[in-house]
């Protein structure tokens, strides 16, 4: 079994342990875009979570019920939940933890593929 990796804002209030991702999405929505976000994805129970929650602020947005969450300290996006749901597409997506993979700590992001999503123009 690989050892998890961990991860944190700048601060280092908000921690997180997950498998390492196979593959990260890069996203051109506007959420993503702005917070500047490289996705890792995972199953609720996989990730493993030390918080601060008295520094850890959510925004949720659309109608897809996601859950954004930053850390007021130092900024940085940290994570989103979401819960299931289906593209415009028709394609089911399930419940899911996503990791800014830009705050793992000892990763290398560029050995990894990286999965190209036009969400500004949909889903």
């Amino acid at each position: 079994m690989t050892a998890p990796v961990q991860g944190s804002c700048h601060c280092g209030a908000q921690r997180f342990a997950a498998p390492p991702p196979a593959e990260v999405t890069h996203c051109n929505c506007s959420t993503c875009s702005k917070r500047g976000t490289v996705a890792a994805y995972y199953a609720p129970g996989e990730v493993e979570f030390s918080l601060s929650r008295e520094t850890l602020a959510s925004y949720q947005w659309g109608d897809r019920m996601m859950t954004f969450h930053h850390c007021v300290t130092c900024g940085c996006a940290v994570f989103a939940e979401s819960d299931a749901w289906t593209t415009d597409g028709g394609e089911a997506r399930p419940a899911r933890i996503t990791l800014n993979a830009r705050l793992f700590d000892d990763f290398d992001l560029e050995a990894v593929p990286v999965r190209r999503v036009d969400g500004r123009n949909g889903w």
